[in-house]
């Protein structure tokens, strides 16, 4: 692996240092983590195809610059009163009412408690209210996009399970079940896409070798993209 470091120029702001880091792959990707902007190349890459690529994909890189300057830090969604769903932002809003619910509101979701819950355990059931909520989202949706992408991949699986994990975002086991952590409903949906495009290419391949990643990258060649995102907003998926 060889490194190196750069300046970006990006217009009508400052220039943007980024890193070159060259490695044995097959593709080239831009990971924006921590406020630094890193090219993965192959060796033997051209310093005019990574300007290329860092040209098109100027206007991502910025804007994910800049929501990560301004991103808080140190506080929990509660605090915040918002939390991610598909990947934007939603404000929170609590209040009481004759039976507790949980829905969307335009850019709001609203949380509402039972009257009948006593003061001091408002924030153990808001925890526990939009867990319940998130979870019924991802069942909704999940099944029917893994089966999608199973079909394109020409791959198949006993069941779907899902579950909440603190350390893995999914798994796939011997007997061909699929794990996926309900979370993942808070991430935009190219990101879910990974997770599963991950998980099913385990269905040929059950190790991380380069004929996995290879599976992968057939399907999803970007999906390093996905894999920055997921290492950045771990925190605020695991509410």
């Amino acid at each position: 692996m060889r490194t190196l470091f750069r300046t970006m120029p990006v217009a009508e702001c400052e220039p943007s240092p980024y890193q070159i880091v060259y490695s044995r792959r097959r593709s080239l990707a831009i990971i924006v983590r921590q406020g630094k902007v890193t090219v993965r190349a192959p060796f033997g890459c051209s310093n005019r195809q990574i300007e290329q690529l860092l040209t098109a994909k100027q206007s991502w890189i910025q804007r994910h610059l800049l929501h990560q300057q301004a991103r808080p830090h140190g506080l929990n969604w509660q605090q915040r009163s918002e939390i991610l769903l598909a990947g934007e932002r939603y404000n929170v809003i609590f209040s009481r009412a004759a039976k507790s619910d949980v829905y969307i509101d335009n850019d709001t979701i609203v949380i509402l408690v039972s009257t009948r819950v006593a003061a001091t355990n408002l924030t153990t059931w808001h925890d526990k209210l939009l867990n319940r909520w998130l979870e019924a989202q991802a069942a909704a949706s999940f099944s029917m996009r893994l089966q999608a992408w199973a079909e394109v991949m020409g791959v198949s699986y006993s069941k779907l399970k899902l579950g909440q994990w603190q350390r893995r975002w999914g798994y796939c086991d011997s007997f061909g079940v699929i794990g996926l952590n309900w979370r993942l409903v808070m991430a935009p949906g190219w990101v879910i896409d990974y997770v599963m495009v991950h998980e099913l290419a385990h269905r040929l391949a059950m190790d991380h070798s380069v004929y996995f990643w290879q599976i992968v990258s057939q399907n999803l060649p970007d999906y390093q993209q996905a894999i920055s995102w997921l290492s950045y907003y771990q925190q605020e998926l695991l509410i």
